[in-house]
This record gives C-alpha cells, structure tokens and sequence, in this order.
C-alpha cells in the first residue's frame, strides 16, 4: 500500500483534473446562460447525485462540527459565484493560475484554525509557488476586459482558501468525505437557486450534456478533494493545487483555442516544480499529519 503522502497527492491530482475538466464545462456554457444559473447547475448535480446514496441521507444527522459546516457552506457558495463569473470573463490558464494563489493562503489558514504546522520546505514551496501564478497578474488587470474577471477569481481564491481548511477540519472532527460534499452540495443548491431564477434561460438539448459534464466533474473533484484532506495536511496539499494550472492551459486550448501568454507558460513551471518540491519535501517529514483535536470536538 502507498504512503499516505503519495495517496494524497493521487488524490490532489484526481482532483486538479475533474475541477479543470468541470470549470472548461462552465467556459463553454459562460456565453450562453447567466453566471447564477451555472453556478446552480453546478450545485444542483452534486446534490442530484449525492442524494441518490441513501445511505448518506440516512446518516445524515451524524454530521459533527455544524459551525465547521457553516465555514465550508458560506465561503463555499461565495467561491462559487466569483469563480463562475471569472471563468466568462478572462482566459482559462489565467483564471486558474490567478485562483491558486490561494495556496499561500492555506498554511496560514491551517496553523489558525487547525494548529498544523508545515515544514520549512513546505513554505517555501508555497512561496515559489505563489510567485510564479502571480506573473501574469499585473498585466491582466490592466486590460479592461479581464480586470473585472481578475478581481472576481481573486476574491474567489480567498474564500476557496477558508472553506478547503473547513474541509480538512470537518474530515478530522469524523466526517466522511461523501458527508462534506452532500451538505455542502445541498447548501450551495439553496444558496444559488434565488439568484439563478429571475435571469433564468433554459438551455437548449445540445447543452445538457456540457451541463451534466459541469456537475459530474464538479462532484468527482469534491469528493477527491476530501479525501485527499483525509489523508494529508492542508500546507502539504497546498502546492499540488497547481497541477490543475497546466490542465486548464490544455483544455484552454483545446476547447477555446486560448494559448497561454510567455508569462503564464513561466508560472505554470514554476508551480509544477513547487509542487514536485512539496511532494519529496513533505514525504520526508516526521510530523506528517498531526489529529486536530481541540477542534474535532467543537
């Protein structure tokens, strides 16, 4: 059996793959329906899905840690709305990048909320890895029709950052996996459906099955997501979120057309080497994964 380190990362990748694959879904659906809608969509299927595992539904009054919960739900569904938007207005392989730099966030978010301690290596990696996804940041917000989509994907890294380290804490208070992403598939349906129904458009029949692949993959990245933050401490997974740069260049250009610019291309490097870095670095640390347990019990 692997290590948990190399299974966190398996997992970390699994994720960066379906969240590229369901955010090129959303660019490709981003001219024809209103931000709110696919933000819905994207909830909606999550909790279509998820709620067809009865016994999920069953247990669900076993969820432990509401206020844990409330974090992953609210941050969550902000993170949502601003991502959907930026993913309309700005290039796929930028968006991602831009959005990542979370990642310096999280060990920080993690020593404050879940007392984990990241080793020196680690940092430094996040460091890297935050200069590189910060390149090309400048120049995008000196071009209008990018600026707006800049500053949404910015806000959305932020809030993404609280609520991943809400997911960590949840899966150290006992929550399976699957229990984190039906509650907050659940609550993001709520929290989106009000604003998705006074600009509603229905989608014609060639579309439900971008929509379906918007939803499925969504789901799939929870759920990989979850299991990695069962498995591994958020300052060891914060420069694996990367992985997911030069998959949305890939699909960016694929699907658009979109080549990235030199700047984004010398930060998506950066970032892998990061990553790799975290990995060998992380692998050799003793205090690999401390239990939280002044939190488990809220």
């Amino acid at each position: 059996m692997l290590p948990s380190p190399f299974q966190a990362a398996l997992w970390a990748l699994a994720s960066a793959i379906t969240f590229s694959a369901s955010s090129a879904a959303a660019k490709l659906l981003g001219s024809k329906l209103p931000t709110a809608e696919l933000a819905f969509f994207r909830a909606a299927a999550g909790a279509v899905v998820l709620v067809a595992v009865w016994r999920l539904v069953v247990d669900l009054g076993k969820a432990k840690d509401p206020a844990g919960y409330v974090l992953r739900c609210g941050l969550g569904v902000l993170a949502l709305y601003a991502f959907m938007y930026a993913l309309g207005a700005a290039p796929l392989a930028l968006v991602f990048l831009i959005f990542f730099t979370r990642t310096l966030m999280l060990p920080v978010a993690a020593r404050l909320m879940l007392g984990e301690r990241s080793s020196p290596v680690v940092w430094v990696a996040v460091v890297i890895g935050f200069a590189g996804a910060a390149l090309p940041l400048m120049p995008a917000l000196q071009e209008p029709q990018q600026a707006w989509g800049v500053l949404a994907v910015l806000v959305a890294a932020v809030a993404t950052a609280g609520s991943q380290t809400a997911v960590r804490r949840l899966t150290e208070a006992g929550n399976a996996p699957g229990m984190v992403v039906l509650i907050y598939s659940a609550a993001s349906v709520l929290g989106t459906l009000p604003a998705a129904l006074p600009s509603w458009v229905t989608p014609p029949a060639a579309d439900w099955p971008v929509l379906a692949a918007l939803g499925l993959f969504g789901v799939a990245a929870q759920y990989t997501a979850a299991k990695a933050f069962s498995k591994a401490t958020v300052g060891f997974l914060a420069p694996l979120d990367f992985l997911a740069v030069p998959a949305a260049a890939g699909l960016g250009w694929l699907l658009f057309g979109e080549v990235p610019s030199m700047l984004t291309g010398i930060g998506a490097v950066i970032v892998l080497v990061a990553a790799a870095v975290a990995v060998v670095g992380s692998a050799h640390t003793r205090e690999f994964r401390r239990p939280v347990q002044q939190l488990a019990k809220v």
